[in-house]
């Protein structure tokens, strides 16, 4: 679960892709599909994938900015409280980036445990016991954690 510091470029090589180039792809997804016919145009199919809830809200197939209220949705912890009801978040500094370790080598679990929290990762999951770290192990895993 670590990561290397330099050449990661994720999407970068990838051209950047508008809403028409989206609807043009599922339009011809749905047409092999069957549910849109020759005479459906790209700008139709947002409606033929929208779905409405038990209550009536539509739910669109894709959110970009463009779907963003003209006045802004607010911060989190503030009026209207569509963000959340905390100014932080859910996770302690806003959000949460958690490895998961279940190594039962208590010396190969310390490494990448240290590995993860100095790559970015900001809370640890340790699955202990018979599937995972043996108790016994924990800690000499986290030792070195401060």
């Amino acid at each position: 679960m670590s990561v290397p510091s330099a050449g990661l470029s994720l999407a970068a090589d990838f051209p950047e892709a508008t809403r028409a180039d989206w609807q043009t792809l599922v339009l011809q997804v749905l047409r092999k599909s069957g549910v849109a016919t020759e005479a459906t145009t790209p700008g139709e199919v947002e409606e033929l994938l929208a779905t409405r809830t038990y209550d009536g809200l539509r739910i669109r197939p894709l959110y970009t900015a463009e779907n963003t209220p003209a006045g802004g949705v607010g911060l989190p912890g503030f009026a209207p409280f569509v963000r959340g009801g905390r100014a932080q978040g859910a996770g302690t500094g806003g959000w949460d980036v958690r490895a998961l370790h279940d190594n039962p080598d208590a010396t190969l679990a310390a490494e990448a445990v240290l590995a993860d929290l100095e790559n970015g990762a900001t809370s640890l999951w340790l699955r202990l016991g018979p599937a995972g770290l043996p108790i016994g192990g924990l800690g000499a895993v986290l030792r070195e954690v401060y």
